[in-house]
């Protein structure tokens, strides 16, 4: 991160000064409980975003689970049949594969995907969950 500020409580990491957050520690295994089937697609995901995108770093809150870059991409939710994740782009997707979409600007869409199956983790999606890591913090 270039500029970046740290929470002095919980030590998170933000483009922002003073960025409004929660400072709650939340493990990362909480989210999985009796979710396996979940995890393991939470883990393909993480797997697929650091080969094929780059370093990521997780950060497990009580809502959900953050991927961060230089700024939070992405979010996870853990289902018992699948995970839910979202991610912002700065142009429409034409798809059908996403189950919701809102446009937060001009330029900025965020999209959510429910997944149930590790096929579903294409190249397709790792390419918008890419564009979404490299906005730089929009």
């Amino acid at each position: 991160m270039d500029q970046t500020w740290q929470c002095p409580k919980c030590k998170r990491e933000f483009a922002k000064k003073n960025q409004q957050h929660s400072c709650v520690v939340y493990p990362l295994a909480k989210h999985f409980e009796n979710k396996p089937y979940a995890k393991e697609l939470f883990q393909h995901l993480q797997k697929r975003i650091r080969a094929s995108i780059g370093p990521v770093k997780v950060e497990s809150l009580p809502c959900c689970i953050h991927f961060v870059s230089s700024y939070t991409f992405g979010g996870v939710w853990a289902m018992k049949d699948g995970i839910r994740i979202d991610f912002r782009v700065d142009h429409p997707i034409k798809s059908r594969r996403h189950f919701k979409k809102l446009r937060m600007s001009a330029n900025r869409y965020l999209y959510y995907f429910d997944i149930k199956e590790k096929e579903e983790i294409s190249r397709e999606l790792i390419g918008w969950i890419g564009e979404s890591y490299h906005l730089h913090g929009g």
